[in-house]
């Protein structure tokens, strides 16, 4: 009997699944089974057609609100193939899909066992290697550790907790976004000859599941095997064939940072394992089977009763157009701003009104005490101290720290520049008026790094972070300059790797990379997680001041750091959002090179208050990147 499997995917589904579909479609093809890719619509049936949907959750979601496929086509002609987590939504979703289907497969077995808890039937569908995905290279690898997967709080903190560790190395860290489809390559989803490029390179990949349940990932870690990679995996359930301490390593979640530390010193055992592990899926753990598995499916329900409607509308009707889907129009609306309530946003923002009047208020009373002293009412600038090192130096990088009241942190902070890599550096602080004795911290921290060029100065009143961070910008020398706010810390190589990001892509204006988040000296998560989208600017900011930028495009070409008291707290999304108007762009170096403190601020605390007039600002000084955006309204 012929037959034919017909691969139905959504509009803009993700690649993940799209690079499966692909994989299996030439299986099929290659047992002599005819096989075919459409996106949108299911072809008009036939008695010898069988349709195959991976997975059926992304393509209902998507089309919600189109006319979808007859019931009788999905219970007699059509094949559900499932790759989620037992117990995410996507998951549940497959759950009150399946009985529609008329058959379902899982890659894992977790998932399968998962699925009869719901009383649901579903077989496993192992997948393995295949010459598509194998990209082995025998050459150099210079990626040390290679973490690819979608951002999760847990996986966040645990990457944050290796940060230390994993400053001596070469590492590579690709957090994508699920909470939309990744239907196309971006930098924070790597596919096709970018991702096989990345596997190929790397001597250890990074295994971390997304939330407690011991998910093995058999789609990514086929692909890593299949290249070269040593997987080092959280423990994980339903891993075999594969076998722990000879294919893989696994480990609990806080040792997978010393097992990779060890596997890389080790060579030979790194070797042992990659070889061990290639050969076994090369020879035993192949998706051909996985391929008869699917067919014999298929013959199965070929069998059944022939569908009748073959002219319905549904098979006739237009390929849909993605941007005018419910889905993604949704996704294109920003969030609203100013909350629901109109009376409590209008409150908020008069007290913000209030708290920034009293900010004010405060720095005239200190102007007013400093006239009666018989000093110089406003002065805003005053050097306090210079190190010996400092006249002489020719600075590439002028390392920029706005400094208040933090006396505790500031020498840290400080000596983490300090001991920078990179040697042609200046550090640049103002004390914005501090009462703390951070002044008196940072004079004596000069005393004793003499050999660091290093310059003191200080606003009598305090003028608030942007006049700060802008009075250091003016007097900056380098070409490049770097944001280190006084409670945060760098890594050795932090500005030496951004340097050489920013040195390969001319027209970028900064370069920024991931942030270790901590409290107490205690990891407890990531920032700068995603990379330069300006689109995502539109709904908010997403990168620290922490970057390394073009001092000629930041300070001569956008005027630094806006001033406009209504913007405070704001100052780094404002100039972030200025560069992207511009037209600029920026690199996301994807290392965790820098700690950024967590804790309660004031001025954080005010900002959060009301974000109104600041977005409104922004929408109209930045009409590029905002366009279509309306003034928000409390």
């Amino acid at each position: 009997m012929s037959l034919e499997l017909a691969f139905v995917l959504a509009p803009r589904q993700n690649l993940f699944f799209s690079d499966l579909v692909t994989e299996l479609r030439a299986e099929v093809a290659a047992q002599n089974v005819a096989a075919s890719i459409h996106v949108g619509n299911f072809p008009a049936p036939r008695p010898d057609l069988v349709y195959v949907m991976v997975p059926p959750h992304e393509y209902f979601t998507i089309l919600n609100g189109r006319h979808g496929p007859l019931p009788e086509v999905l219970k007699q002609r059509t094949i559900f193939i499932c790759g989620e987590q037992p117990g995410t939504t996507f998951f549940e979703s497959n759950v009150e899909l399946a009985p529609r289907g008329g058959r379902v497969f899982d890659i894992n077995r977790y998932a399968v066992r998962e699925f009869g808890r719901h009383g649901i039937e579903a077989q496993h569908l192992q997948l393995g290697w295949t010459s598509g995905w194998d990209h082995l290279n025998e050459g150099e690898r210079d990626i040390d550790i290679l973490f690819m997967g979608a951002t999760s709080d847990r996986r966040n903190r645990a990457l944050a907790s290796y940060a230390q560790t994993f400053s001596r190395r070469r590492v590579e860290i690709v957090l994508s976004d699920n909470s939309r489809p990744n239907w196309a390559p971006s930098e924070s989803f790597r596919d096709h000859d970018r991702k096989w490029d990345l596997l190929r390179r790397a001597k250890v990949i990074l295994n971390i599941h997304q939330d407690v349940t011991p998910y093995f990932e058999w789609l990514r870690i086929i692909q890593a095997i299949s290249c070269g990679a040593v997987v080092v995996s959280e423990y994980s359930v339903d891993f075999e064939p594969l076998i722990a301490g000879e294919h893989l390593l696994m480990g609990d979640l806080g040792s997978l940072h010393l097992l990779s530390e060890r596997v890389l010193d080790d060579p030979r055992r790194l070797w042992e394992i990659r070889s061990a592990a290639y050969n076994k899926v090369h020879d035993d753990v192949r998706l051909a089977n996985a391929a008869t598995r699917l067919i014999a499916g298929a013959r199965e329900l070929a069998q059944t009763e022939p569908i009748q409607q073959t002219r319905h509308r549904f098979f006739t009707q237009p390929q849909p157009d993605p941007d005018e889907l419910p889905f993604f129009k949704s996704l294109q609306q920003p969030p609203r701003r100013g909350g629901d309530n109109p009376d409590a946003a209008w409150t908020r923002r008069a007290l913000k009104d209030l708290r920034l009047e009293m900010l004010d208020l405060r720095r005239s009373l200190a102007r007013i005490e400093r006239a009666t002293a018989g000093l110089r009412p406003h002065a805003e600038l005053e050097l306090i101290a210079q190190t010996p090192a400092y006249g002489s130096a020719v600075p590439r990088v002028s390392v920029l720290t706005a400094l208040y009241n933090h006396a505790a942190e500031v020498t840290a902070s400080l000596s983490s520049a300090a001991a920078s890599e990179t040697t042609q550096l200046e550090l640049i602080v103002v004390d914005d008026g501090s009462s703390d004795g951070s002044r008196e911290t940072v004079v004596e921290w000069l005393r004793e790094h003499q050999d660091i060029p290093a310059l003191l100065l200080r606003h009598p009143v305090n003028l608030g972070l942007a006049a700060a961070r802008n009075h250091a910008l003016s007097i900056a020398r380098g070409e490049l300059c770097f944001v280190l706010d006084a409670d945060n810390e760098v890594f050795p190589n932090c500005l030496s790797r951004l340097e050489r990001a920013i040195d390969a892509d001319a027209d970028a204006a900064f370069a920024y990379p991931y942030l270790e988040m901590f409290t107490g000296n205690q990891p407890i998560g990531l920032m700068n997680t995603f990379p330069w989208e300006p689109e995502r600017l539109r709904f908010g900011n997403y990168i620290d001041a922490m970057a390394l930028m073009r001092t000629a495009v930041v300070r001569d070409e956008l005027g630094g750091y806006p001033t406009d008291r209504r913007l405070y707290g704001w100052e780094d999304y404002a100039l972030w959002c200025a560069v992207a108007n511009a037209g600029h762009s920026a690199i996301h170096v994807p290392e965790i090179l820098a700690r950024y403190r967590v804790a309660d601020h004031s001025m954080l605390s005010l900002t959060n208050i009301s974000s109104t007039d600041a977005f409104s600002i922004l929408v109209g000084a930045n009409p590029v990147l905002m366009a279509g955006l309306d003034q928000p309204r409390p």
